[in-house]
């Protein structure tokens, strides 16, 4: 729970309940965007999706509406335009479901590839980011990144027990 919000305005998956604009119901100047933000619409009954898209547009219209704000000009609502959705399946396969067309395989897993790439911020990130992915698809590197949480002291003497 967090302080100063109405539990009222926690919704379905712990998001807070925003208006059209971003800004959480009933406080001014308070805004919520992304996964926490439950923006109910007609198209988006039960909020939007809990995907990026959602969040970058969301975090440009409030940045636009907030210029508008210390403009003295009527904010504009958010609204999502989906642009379809990508997911890589496994080493050179994915799947592309845009609007209108849909494809699947090596040229959707290039095509995720791109996509991503062009949305790092900076091309010396954009180099280094395209150098390592080649390096793992080239070296067959299998690591699988685990974060693995440390046992407590407490934990390994109850294990040295056994």
């Amino acid at each position: 729970m967090l302080n100063g919000i109405d539990p009222n305005l926690i919704v379905r998956g712990g998001r807070i309940s925003t208006d059209e604009f971003n800004e959480v119901k009933g406080i001014k100047d308070v805004f919520a965007i992304g996964d926490i933000a439950s923006m109910e619409c007609k198209k988006y009954p039960k909020g939007h999706p809990q995907v990026a898209q959602v969040a970058m547009q969301q975090a440009n219209t409030l940045g636009k509406n907030l210029l508008r704000d210390l403009n003295s000009k009527t904010r504009k609502p958010f609204v999502y335009g989906d642009y379809g959705s990508m997911a890589t399946i496994g080493r050179s396969k994915a799947v592309a479901d845009l609007p209108g067309f849909h494809f699947n395989g090596f040229f959707a897993w290039l095509f995720w590839l791109f996509v991503h790439l062009m949305n790092i911020l900076g091309v010396k990130n954009k180099f280094f980011i395209f150098v390592d992915w080649m390096w793992y698809y080239l070296s067959f590197d299998q690591s699988l990144r685990l974060v693995i949480k440390q046992k407590s002291p407490d934990e390994n003497i109850e294990a040295d027990k056994l």
